[in-house]
């Protein structure tokens, strides 16, 4: 009997300031099942030949689940891509965000915005702080939602806030800990009922 090919998931999350919760997601993942793909983690395959942010990129087309972070350090954008590229070849895909980065969404479309549907985004920054270190941050959550998109277009947006780490492991729980459920969702993905 062949063995089965178990679900990558890749974990998308910038590391500063987050380390600690990203190690902590990834070992519960692999303890579920998954094959977690990870650069942090140690999981990332980076492909001979190809520079950091492009094995990062290269990963996301490798696995079947997308799942990304998003917290109040931007860092230097590479996990930015990973989600544009998630978005843009429609992977499967799940958010999560630290409250600091909603609150100041709501708090900065004031300024980030050149008009009143907020669909015109400025060149608005922050100076870097210990708190948050760039507005792209808002900017990955937007992407995530798929702000730009009429709502009944949309797939793969909600994003679950979470202020402290406990609250992020009861969603990555709620998401990924019934693997039965993901393989049947992942194959009504692959094989929709018409």
């Amino acid at each position: 009997m062949a063995k089965k090919r178990k679900i990558k998931i890749m974990v998308a999350s910038t590391v500063y300031q987050n380390r600690d919760l990203l190690l902590q997601i990834c070992g519960i993942l692999n303890t579920y099942g998954y094959h977690v793909i990870n650069s942090e983690y140690g999981t990332l395959h980076p492909p001979l030949g190809m520079n950091n942010t492009e094995a990062c990129i290269a990963a996301v087309a490798e696995c079947d689940i997308f799942f990304g972070i998003i917290n109040p350090m931007y860092s230097t954008g590479i996990t930015h891509l990973e989600f544009k590229r998630a978005i843009a070849i429609d992977k499967p895909r799940r958010f999560i965000a630290h409250s600091f980065v909603t609150f100041s969404r709501k708090l900065l479309a004031q300024y980030m915005y050149d008009d009143a549907d907020k669909t015109q985004r400025n060149n608005f920054e922050i100076q870097s702080t210990s708190v948050m270190d760039s507005v792209k941050v808002i900017d990955m959550y937007n992407d995530a939602v798929q702000s730009n998109l009429a709502y009944e277009k949309r797939k793969y947006h909600w994003v679950q806030e979470f202020f402290r780490p406990d609250e992020a492991l009861r969603h990555v729980e709620t998401l990924f800990r019934d693997i039965k459920r993901v393989e049947r969702e992942l194959a009504n993905l692959n094989n929709p009922v018409l």
